[in-house]
């Protein structure tokens, strides 16, 4: 269940994510800025569970 709920926030938030981009950016640049800020974002996901885990 909780799984569940995590991938749907997950899905709405990337695809509200998407549409900023592409209104902030232009269809031609979209793609490498996503491509920056998911970077970004991972990594920003692996220190939040690496001090987690801790």
């Amino acid at each position: 269940m909780l799984d569940a709920l995590l991938s749907f926030i997950f899905d709405v938030v990337l695809s509200a994510v998407g549409t900023v981009i592409v209104k902030m950016f232009g269809v031609d640049n979209a793609a490498e800025v996503a491509t920056a800020i998911i970077g970004l974002g991972f990594i920003a996901i692996g220190l939040a569970v690496t001090v987690w885990g801790h």
